[in-house]
Formats: C-alpha cells, structure tokens, sequence
C-alpha cells in the first residue's frame, strides 16, 4: 500500500477523485471504548494497521491521509481522508460540512459509519442513502449538508439491555464477552471500506449486508 503521512498535497492533486471516510463518536478517552464510537474505532484500527497519524485541521476534525487504500499500489484513482470530528456526536454535521468543503468532495463520494442500535452486534449494513434512523449524529449531517444521499455503513451495537434507555446504552462500554465479535467487525468494516474506494457502493452492499457474526453472540436478527 502507498500512503503518506501529513502531506497537504490536495493542493496539486494529480489524481481525479477523492473519497472521504468519516468515522462518528465523542472525542476524549473517557468515551473511546463507548459503544456510540464504533466509527472512531474503526478508523483507529486502520490509522494502526497502516501506520497514519491523524492531523488537526483548520476546522472541527482529525484526518489521516492515505493516497490509495487498495492492495494494488498501482492503483491511483482516489485519495483517500479518514476523518473524525471533534464537536461532539450530535454536532457531527459542523465537521462532515468543512471537511467536505475542505477536501473538495462531493456528498457521494463520502462513507459515514456509525453504530446502529437497532442492529446486534456483528450485523453490519452499507447504504447508498437514507433516514437517519433516529441517530442524531447522523441527523445533524443530513441537516448540515442538506441531502440524505451519501453512503453510510451501519454498525449493530446491540441487543439494547431491558429498561436501559437508548442515550444510556450508547454511552456503554463493550463488554469483554462482545470483544472477539467486536474486532471480527472491526476487520471485515476495514475490508468493506477498501472496496467502497475501489468499486461501485451497489456491489459492495451486496457483498457485506449478507455477513452475519451476531450468532457467536447467541443474538437474534433486529430489524
């Protein structure tokens, strides 16, 4: 894989396109093992796996570089920004606006993820476009950009616990019997990700809404 750490180099693009891969959750350590930041999870694992720092920007958010995530270096359609904002999960349309317009990029050419409580935890869903689903970070998004079509990826996080309400479950840790299951996820996102990049979002969606990890946690499907 090619990528490159800190390099401001949108201002002489030589590639044609760019994608944006943003990851929701609440900014500080007190949050990070939160089931509401499936998204920032995911981004760590790959800035770790591919060796990228996260680099402030002249706005509300973090962004890792990578010229092209694809296996095939001689692969340079895209550049590609991982990005997490910093105000806060339900002012995440303040960054996803100034990250678009500060990266130049068009809403379709954008993949949110995002935990989703309706689904349990190993069931995960790509979408061209959509409600936000009473997820308020995905509200204040829809509302800053003002288009409901931009790609997201779906995250399950649950059964929600009997009796717990919703804001309450969300801001939950994982608990260590849900760890494998979290990182298979966590992995097979990485994977799905790659392929948003590199291919059309139809193809990708049928590839991965048919996984299916939530069984290894005795889960049933959640509609």
């Amino acid at each position: 894989m090619l990528f490159s750490k800190n390099k401001k180099i949108w201002n002489s693009r030589k590639v044609k396109k760019i994608k944006v891969i943003l990851g929701l959750g609440n900014p500080g350590k007190q949050y990070s093992n939160n089931r509401h930041n499936f998204g920032f999870m995911v981004l760590d694992r790959i800035a770790e796996r591919w060796g990228m720092n996260f680099t402030s920007a002249k706005g509300s958010f973090v962004y890792a570089y990578s010229q092209n995530a694809s296996d095939s270096p001689e692969n340079l359609d895209y550049e590609v920004y991982f990005c997490k904002p910093l105000c806060f999960m339900n002012n995440s349309g303040v960054a996803a606006k100034q990250i678009l317009n500060f990266f130049d990029c068009s809403p379709l050419n954008l993949l949110v993820i995002y935990d989703d409580v309706d689904l349990p935890l190993g069931r995960i869903r790509l979408r061209k476009k959509g409600s936000d689903g009473g997820h308020k970070g995905i509200r204040s998004i829809t509302n800053y950009l003002e288009t409901t079509k931009f790609p997201r990826l779906r995250l399950g996080i649950g059964p929600q616990e009997k009796d717990v309400p919703s804001e309450v479950f969300v801001l939950s840790d994982f608990q260590k019997s849900e760890l494998p299951t979290l990182n298979e996820v966590i992995d097979i996102s990485i994977s799905s990700i790659i392929d948003f990049v590199n291919n059309d979002i139809s193809s990708v969606m049928n590839k991965y809404n048919r996984i299916n990890l939530s069984a290894k946690q005795g889960q049933g499907e959640v509609k």
